[in-house]
């Protein structure tokens, strides 16, 4: 289980419901009411759920120090890894019900290009290391506890290619068509690429769009726009830095009902 947000929590059993779309019997069935089996599906997709076992102190996965696994130990990683291939085959199951035999789907998602998990490619950049570099700020600043970081981690994954496929052939329920892994613009959009500061407020401002419920829930609206603020100091530091450096992939699947 783990927090989405305003305290919300997303069990396993749950997030069957969440990713499940049908409706109606028979002819009344989403299946049978589509017009086209053809789907495209956006996201940047990530584990739900949290991997417990990062969070664990009693466990070889804990993620001790770190907010994201960018550069983690592997047993984090594989963690990580294990609750991404599980979502995405709750995914899959869900779609499955839903389908007619040779419809097709089309996903989209946050990936990567190296074969190595604790290599986040893009993310990392994003939230393994200025981010993070924030939040161990706060710690030797004394605001917040060492073990109050440990116990917050990003709760988003990209995954290889070998990951997602994986993924697809041990469900069986689809076949692969097409996947590639193609390279993606910035999440830093400026208007002004020599002007630092806006580099700076773009990169908090993008840590905040993906992770700033979750902060505001584990360490408050005051503490969490401290943690922003340094964001964003250290992304003006570094400004040239991430304009040349911060890059997303994204896996692009085409898969039909087998």
């Amino acid at each position: 289980m783990a927090p989405m947000g305003d305290n919300v929590v997303v069990s396993n059993v749950n997030l069957e419901k969440l990713l499940s779309m049908k409706g109606g019997q028979g002819e009344a069935s989403y299946a049978n009411n589509s017009q086209a089996q053809v789907f495209f599906f956006f996201s940047f997709f990530h584990g739900t759920q949290m991997p417990e076992s990062v969070l664990d102190r009693r466990s070889t996965a804990y993620n001790k120090g770190r907010v994201f696994i960018h550069g983690a130990s592997d047993s984090s990683a594989n963690a990580y890894k294990k609750q991404f291939q599980t979502d995405l085959a709750k995914f899959l199951r869900a779609r499955s019900i839903e389908m007619k035999r040779g419809g097709s789907m089309f996903l989209v998602c946050l990936g990567r290009t190296s074969v190595d998990p604790t290599d986040q490619g893009g993310a990392g950049l994003l939230f393994g290391t200025h981010f993070q570099d924030a939040w161990d700020d706060l710690v030797q600043e004394g605001l917040i506890s060492a073990e109050k970081r440990d116990n917050f981690n990003i709760p988003v994954y990209a995954p290889s290619l070998q990951d997602f496929k994986e993924v697809v052939e041990a469900d069986g329920s689809f076949t692969i068509n097409k996947l590639e892994v193609f390279k993606g613009g910035s999440p830093l959009v400026v208007s002004r690429p020599d002007d630092a500061s806006e580099v700076g407020r773009a990169l908090a401002n993008s840590c905040r769009t993906v992770s700033g419920v979750l902060v505001d829930a584990h360490i408050g609206d005051k503490l969490s726009e401290e943690l922003f603020l340094r964001v964003e100091s250290r992304g003006t530091s570094h400004a040239k830095e991430l304009l040349e450096q911060l890059q997303f992939f994204h896996i692009v699947a085409s898969l039909s009902f087998a």
